[in-house]
């Protein structure tokens, strides 16, 4: 009888102890090239019937992500804490964006899995997302590779780069990827996406005397990125232009740098220009009103 009761106590621990959180993870894609940062969706439900309080400063690392290799392989997970304290009101929902960049999740090839555990800081326990899964590709420049300095300024200044722009096809869409590499290692500082590319307009890639990459390429039909890199492999700058009937964009290279001439300024983020609809009877010029009627 007293083991009946003590395995009907446990059975009802562990039954709690799952429902502290209802937690999902997506990723923003799932294909990724080598060095690139994995952008995670983590959304965590908080159902202990209690508010949770996780993050502060000295607090331990309440977000842990778990990566496996398709052989099986473990890697070492990734923890994640934060400086501020956050507040999990119960029955509430937590959405966090993560990007775990730094090339640690991305620096092998393969298909991997991965799995999100969630800190409950009152039982210390840790509480598992559902399973993704990501594939890890490679690709070498294929639209462009040239080497440069890094100018003073900025960090290693002296020390020989390069700047590779790659065409990745993903899935049906080709991306434009841009990445750094240091000359004599070989090693990935940065990767990361320019953008959705067309190329039914070949891009404009140059360097220029401050030794930043300009990019110029179609984004949509009508549609051109300009995107300028910094030699640290960060992005200064992306502007968008439009491309009226027979006014292409160009970039040209300058003593000061590079500009982009022709086409407009276009705003992605600005509301779509309503069309003008049909008049009403009611809104007719005056001087229509002054027509006398036909017999």
């Amino acid at each position: 009888m007293n083991r009946l009761f003590l395995l009907l106590i446990l059975c009802l621990c562990c039954g709690q102890a799952r429902a502290q959180y209802v937690t999902n993870l997506t990723l923003i894609k799932d294909h990724f090239l080598t060095g690139e940062p994995v952008v995670a969706v983590v959304s965590i439900t908080n159902r202990s019937g209690a508010d949770v309080i996780v993050g502060g400063h000295g607090s331990r690392d309440w977000l842990q992500f778990e990566i496996t290799q398709n052989t099986g392989q473990n890697l070492a997970p990734i923890t994640i804490g934060s400086a501020e304290p956050i507040t999990m009101k119960a029955g509430g929902t937590l959405k966090q964006t993560v990007e775990l960049s730094g090339g640690y999740s991305t620096a092998n090839l393969g298909t991997f899995s991965m799995v999100a555990n969630v800190l409950h800081p009152l039982s210390g326990q840790f509480f598992q997302s559902n399973k993704v899964r990501l594939t890890i590709t490679d690709s070498k420049p294929n639209m462009f590779d040239q080497p440069f300095g890094v100018p003073e300024g900025y960090a290693n200044a002296g020390r020989q780069r390069r700047y590779q722009v790659i065409l990745f096809r993903e899935l049906n869409e080709l991306q434009l990827y841009c990445r750094l590499t240091d000359d004599r290692s070989g090693s990935y500082i940065a990767t990361f996406l320019l953008g959705p590319a067309m190329m039914v307009v070949q891009p404009q890639i140059a360097i220029d005397v401050h030794n930043k990459l300009h990019v110029l390429f179609l984004a949509q039909p009508h549609i051109y990125c300009h995107v300028v890199v910094n030699p640290d492999g960060k992005v200064h700058q992306r502007s968008y232009y439009r491309d009226p009937e027979g006014n292409r964009p160009e970039m040209i290279m300058t003593s000061t740098g590079a500009k982009v001439v022709g086409g407009e300024p276009f705003d992605p983020g600005a509301p779509p220009v309503r069309k003008k609809g049909l008049r009403k009877a009611s809104e007719r010029p005056k001087d229509m009103e002054s027509v006398p009627k036909k017999k």
